[in-house]
């Protein structure tokens, strides 16, 4: 009896809410938030619309420049829920390092690019002096440079999902050590590094990393550049390096919102970010622009140009 029961209360697998992966059967009506139910003579009713709230995860302040807390953003998982790694931020600052140093462009002459002649000074015995034999050998005064300096690249390669997890756990780092500061509002009326300093002084800041939005506030790197301990940079051109090697990070609302764009769509061009309705090509002109060749040309001609 026991068994039927339980074999009444059980799903149909022939019932269209119900998917079978082998053994196991899955219910696709668990989200009460989407389920639907039908009405006896009429069209199906949604029972609730829209996501169900979700308590995010990671939350930071947002202050304006007097210090005072204006609201409460939430952060991305995708961004902010990392694991430390110091492989990968090592990775990171070498790659960077390397990145900084560039081309250099040092050389010294070896013994083949030296000037002279390839004669043999001395014969080999019955001198008395020791063994001689081209004027242009390392070992002699003003002879070639062995193993000496050559024009090359120190830039090394770093995949970019690598580079990317780094950012990531740079701002993870910084938050989780709460040196992870939002502003409303990064701009300052005039380039007055005094402005700067009073800011860092009322704030108890030593060593800051400004980080700005693409529109950057030319008044703020201005006022800023002259400090030690300060440097500033924008949302997409945030780094390691950067973030490491300054103890509190400063970024404003906007380019928060840009920065986290930019690690979570991984797909999309740095240009993409910041605005994509600008970047989407205008259909009209392409059409108006083909349809301008048509009439200038016949169909033959195109097809041979």
């Amino acid at each position: 009896a026991m068994r039927a029961v339980l074999a009444r209360c059980r799903p149909r697998t022939t019932a269209s809410h119900v998917r079978s992966f082998g053994k196991r059967i899955v219910n696709r009506r668990i989200d009460v938030a989407m389920r639907k139910r039908s009405v006896e003579g009429g069209e199906p009713v949604t029972i609730l619309e829209g996501k169900p709230y979700e308590d995010p995860k990671f939350e930071v302040w947002v202050h304006n420049l007097k210090g005072e807390k204006v609201s409460i953003v939430p952060l991305s998982s995708k961004v902010f829920d990392q694991r430390i790694r110091e492989d990968i931020l090592h990775r990171n600052v070498v790659y960077l390092t390397n990145k900084e140093r560039g081309f250099e462009n040092v050389k010294t002459k070896t013994r083949a690019e030296i000037r002279g002649s390839t004669r043999k000074l001395l014969r080999q015995k019955g001198s008395g002096r020791a063994r001689r034999g081209a004027a242009r050998v390392p070992h002699h005064r003003g002879g070639g440079k062995a193993h000496g300096p050559v024009p090359r690249s120190f830039e090394t390669k770093l995949p970019k999902q690598v580079r990317r997890l780094g950012n990531k756990i740079a701002l993870a780092a910084r938050y989780q050590e709460d040196n992870l500061v939002v502003i409303d509002d990064l701009k300052l009326e005039q380039p007055k590094t005094a402005a700067v300093a009073t800011l860092m002084k009322n704030w108890g800041w030593d060593s800051v990393l400004f980080v700005m939005e693409e529109e950057k506030d030319r008044n703020l790197e201005l006022a800023a550049r002259n400090l030690p301990g300060v440097e500033t940079t924008t949302s997409l051109r945030f780094d390691v390096k950067k973030a490491l090697l300054r103890q509190k990070v400063v970024i404003s609302l906007r380019a928060l919102k840009e920065l986290q764009a930019h690690l979570e769509k991984d797909n999309l061009p740095r240009s993409a970010v910041i605005d994509s309705q600008e970047q989407q090509l205008d259909a009209t002109s392409w059409v108006g622009a083909y349809a301008e060749l048509l009439n200038e040309h016949p169909s033959g001609q195109l097809q041979s140009m």
